[in-house]
């Protein structure tokens, strides 16, 4: 019996690291019945979702490098040592033919212990600011797929880089947007703005918004989707009805963000790597909030990306958000010609077949080192 495709996947903590990384590694099930192994940590999000849909998952204790003195930086070579024997002894038997970083400190052991024992690695980088360990390995990468073109200024000369965007699974399900907004209970001859903080809500967007709301300046003809997050749901939920503010749907948690984005005619949002691509491809035009605390400030650099090409505009989350979205939203909310306009700079930032060309240079450099695709190894 031939042997199947081996890849080793190592990228997670977050979201905007861990998705990519499932998103490629499900497509390269898909294409070439790929076997697969993840590496991520116990206290990220892959340690709860792998487990579930059944894919091997190789734990370590490596954390990431404290900005701040702590005592928890002492521990850092030692978890940085387990990390390496650990991937050493998965990598030995699973005998992987690529390994693939999609971000995050947990690539750093794997794709160098992956490199010395020579297997071939290649990194996938979501944000327009390259990460540390992105920025450490890209010389050692037999490929480095890039989401924004900004991000080679920050790379070393000679790194053998490509930009396909980054690789997600989001299309349009409706017709038309205003049988999206049907489909989300909502009315589909009025503006609907969808404020969204993340997965687990962004506490100072949703004090912001609320004062917003409060205000009484903002138009009264629009619909208002706002994930709270599911910790202050109830909250925000009970505030709503005290202040009797009509037409706000409020909502702990959205799973289908494809309906929210295709429904929306503005987004108030974060400024992740992943939920910008996203944004993109549907073509939905967005007020973002960068992160304040994002490693690197790469939220503030991803969304500066977007907004240069007049897709997006940008607030600074900080205590003057909540004066600042009054200003801004009555005007942007009611210049339906402005939002179409942002919505189609937004769609031409959008990378077309990302997942396929990733996938088609990855297979291009396996068949370089022998690697026969079809019927098996």
């Amino acid at each position: 019996m031939k042997e199947k495709i081996r890849v080793a996947i190592a990228g997670g903590g977050t979201g905007g690291h861990f998705f990519p990384a499932l998103n490629l590694g499900q497509a390269m099930e898909e294409r070439w019945q790929a076997q697969l192994l993840f590496f991520g940590t116990a206290r990220g999000i892959e340690s709860s979702i792998l487990p579930q849909k059944g894919y091997a998952l190789t734990l370590l204790p490596v954390r990431g490098f404290q900005r701040r003195m702590t005592l928890k930086n002492l521990l850092f070579p030692i978890n940085l040592l387990r990390s390496m024997a650990l991937s050493k002894k998965a990598l030995r038997a699973f005998r992987p033919h690529l390994a693939l970083g999609t971000g995050g400190y947990v690539m750093g052991p794997v794709l160098r212990t992956a490199k010395k024992m020579g297997v071939p690695i290649v990194i996938q980088e979501q944000n327009s600011y390259p990460g540390v360990t992105t920025r450490l390995l890209a010389r050692e990468a037999n490929l480095l797929f890039l989401a924004y073109e900004e991000a080679l200024e920050h790379l070393p000369d000679g790194v053998h880089a490509v930009v396909t965007g980054n690789p997600i699974k989001m299309q349009k399900r409706f017709a038309s947007k205003e049988e999206a907004k049907k489909a989300l209970g909502f009315l589909a001859d009025l503006p609907l703005v969808a404020v969204i903080g993340g997965s687990q809500g962004a506490e100072s967007m949703n004090r912001a918004v609320m004062a917003a709301l409060k205000s009484g300046l903002l138009p009264q003809k629009v619909q208002w989707l706002w994930q709270t997050g599911r910790q202050h749901f109830e909250r925000w939920k009970a505030e709503v009805k005290r202040e009797k503010l009509r037409q706000v749907a409020v909502r702990p948690f959205i799973d289908e963000m494809a309906t929210v984005y295709q429904a929306a005619d503005l987004m108030v949002c974060r400024a992740g790597a992943m939920t910008l691509s996203e944004l993109m491809a549907m073509g939905c035009p967005a007020v973002l909030v960068p992160f304040p605390f994002a490693a690197g400030d790469h939220q503030f650099k991803n969304a500066q990306a977007v907004a240069q090409k007049g897709a997006a505009v940008v607030l600074k989350d900080d205590e003057k958000l909540p004066q600042k979205l009054m200003d801004l939203l009555p005007a942007l909310i009611e210049d339906q010609n402005k939002l179409k306009e942002m919505a189609k700079a937004m769609e031409r930032l959008h990378k077309q077949d990302s997942i396929d060309q990733i996938l088609s240079l990855i297979e291009q450099l396996l068949k370089e080192r022998g690697v026969n695709f079809g019927e098996g190894l």
